[in-house]
């Protein structure tokens, strides 16, 4: 018998969502939001990593680690857009 699959799942494994909730967002997914919702590139490059390592089967630890190196660029963006007065519940 095969598997079922609800509709969020199917959008997941057919692309038409994307495995990490607020891609691009700086920040752990949508919780902390307390740091608002800043979006950049190094965040995005970040996240692009470690979906990348969860796609291929590396566990969520595995996958943050894999991110590691990305991670000073990512918080670095943040504190730039923060404090050069980006806003902090703007759109990505």
């Amino acid at each position: 018998m095969l598997p079922t699959l609800d509709a969020d799942e199917l959008a997941l494994v057919t692309g038409g969502a994307d495995a990490i909730p607020a891609f691009g967002r700086c920040g752990p997914a949508d919780r902390w939001r307390w740091l608002g919702n800043v979006y950049t590139p190094q965040c995005a490059a970040h996240d692009a990593v470690v979906r990348d390592a969860l796609a291929s089967g590396s566990s969520r630890f595995g996958a943050q680690l894999r991110g590691l190196r990305l991670l000073p660029a990512a918080v670095g963006s943040y504190l730039s857009s923060v404090m050069s007065g980006g806003s902090k519940s703007g759109s990505r």
